[in-house]
């Protein structure tokens, strides 16, 4: 009679890095999402001081809002297919950086023609976030404790609607609208040097394909 030998242990998942620099990343990453959620928003509150700035009617100044909007939706699932084969650290970074550069263009637009072109270029940048950020922000964390991490995450999201775009609109009442998308953009600069210092470079391993598929806060699915 033999004997049947008791199936082997899956090996464990190791983080590709230490837990404390993986809540350092988290932390800014959840700034992140709080920040485009609230830069989407923005206008909506700022309406009364844009609009005779940029001497637009206020529903003019909502269509920024729109228009941001539908810009997101379009351009996720084609942003993240050209950039599948990028290490999400470049990714993420390219995101708030540019993220970073559009907003403050915003602060500074001479025009309504301006001001629209950056923010466009904003939600494009955030269009792409969306789909890098949860799967590769997660994955730095043991599979135990991914699903807090994931919540934890979630939370930029959740506070963007009820303290971002309160904050940002008392910001541009006691100064400018500017002000407030200043703000915004030097905060995305801090997220950009955090990402770039501290987020690994994990390469595709060669002929290896992507299979595994996580659905962002904008409903598309996204590979990692």
């Amino acid at each position: 009679m033999t004997e049947t030998a008791p199936p082997s242990a899956p090996p464990a998942v190791v983080p590709p890095v230490d837990e404390r620099r993986a809540t350092v990343i988290l932390l800014a990453m959840a700034l992140s999402t709080f920040l485009f959620v609230t830069v989407e928003s923005l206008p909506s509150g700022l309406l009364t001081l844009m609009a005779p700035d940029l001497d637009r009617s206020t529903s003019q100044i909502g269509l920024l809002v729109t228009g941001y909007a539908l810009v997101v939706l379009v351009a996720s699932v084609p942003l993240a297919h050209w950039t599948r084969r990028v290490a999400r650290r470049w990714v993420l970074s390219a995101c708030a950086g540019l993220a970073a550069l559009s907003t403050l263009w915003a602060a500074l637009a001479p025009s309504y023609e301006q001001l629209l072109a950056a923010r466009l270029i904003t939600a494009a940048a955030q269009a792409l976030f969306w789909v890098a950020v949860i799967p590769a922000t997660v994955g730095l964390f043991r599979p135990l404790v991914r699903g807090k991490a994931m919540a934890r995450l979630s939370i930029g999201n959740s506070l963007a609607p009820v303290l971002g775009v309160p904050a940002g609109t008392w910001l541009g009442e006691q100064t400018s609208w500017r002000w407030t998308f200043a703000a915004v953009a030097g905060l995305s600069l801090v997220v950009t040097l955090v990402v770039l210092v501290l987020f690994p470079t994990i390469p595709r391993p060669p002929g290896a394909r992507a299979t595994r598929r996580t659905r962002a806060p904008g409903g598309s699915a996204s590979r990692w």
